[in-house]
């Protein structure tokens, strides 16, 4: 089974590189971020010709989550169960089987909050959003669920996950309370993928649109995916795909590939 995660940076803007993304990876599943565009607006059309069924959690103009899949799910959630009076669309929660674990997975596709200005609402926001979240799913590994949490988590989880950590000692991403709050949950049993099978400084998910940080090779990590033991006992590789970051009008992210032995 091969699961991707991809913060989009607009759906519609980015259609034709998403196709383009999906005939030359063949996912059984995507996780996508920041779609912005309420659900009605969403491109059903173009994915679903192309063997998908689309689950969306849309927002007008801002964030917004999917889950696309070649079989049918069942969404369980929407809303973090222990936050659900966040106004944000931002979370996806679903389960899927694989036959060497005899429980249904959880399966997260999420975008956390950015949470900058430090000295705003916003970042109070991005705290509580992870806190909520963090409560989540601890109540979920104690009833011992197997889990995948993918997406965009806006976390930088350490100076080694950034080109330059100097430039971001008062970004949110990078904020000692953030990071604090990311090694809460992985400190729960979490694999940080990622971090685990890719050397670093070749895993970088994010390039910025300013100062040619692509051009520079200026990146950082903030697209990860987590996984419970049983599930991290099944992986088969974790690749970046840096190839679609280089295509004309390109997303600043770029995608994050799971494969586990099913």
């Amino acid at each position: 089974m091969k699961i991707t995660t991809w913060n989009v940076n607009s759906i519609n803007a980015r259609i034709e590189h998403l196709i383009k993304f999906i005939k030359l990876n063949q996912s059984d599943i995507y996780l996508v971020q920041e779609l912005k565009c309420i659900n009605d607006g969403f491109p059903y059309k173009e994915i679903e010709k192309h063997g998908y069924h689309c689950y969306v959690n849309g927002q007008k103009a801002w964030n917004g989550v999917a889950i696309l899949s070649k079989i049918e799910l069942n969404i369980i959630n929407s809303k973090i169960p222990t936050y659900a009076n966040d106004n944000q669309s931002r979370f996806i929660e679903t389960e899927i089987s694989v036959k060497n674990i005899k429980k249904n997975i959880k399966l997260f596709c999420i975008y956390l909050p950015n949470g900058n200005p430090i000295d705003t609402e916003k970042f109070n926001y991005k705290l509580k959003w992870m806190k909520k979240f963090n409560e989540y799913i601890a109540k979920l590994y104690l009833e011992n669920h197997p889990i995948i949490i993918g997406g965009d988590f806006n976390v930088i989880p350490t100076d080694e996950d950034v080109y330059s950590p100097e430039n971001y000692k008062n970004d949110a991403c990078a904020h000692p309370k953030t990071r604090e709050l990311y090694r809460t949950l992985i400190n729960q049993g979490f694999t940080d993928t990622v971090k685990y099978f890719i050397e670093g400084k070749t895993n970088w998910t994010f390039w910025g649109y300013r100062g040619g940080g692509w051009q520079k090779g200026n990146g950082l990590r903030i697209d990860h995916f987590l996984t419970s033991p049983e599930i991290s006992d099944l992986i088969k590789s974790v690749k970046i795909n840096r190839e679609p970051r280089g295509w004309e009008k390109a997303s600043d992210h770029t995608p994050v590939i799971l494969e586990l032995n099913n």
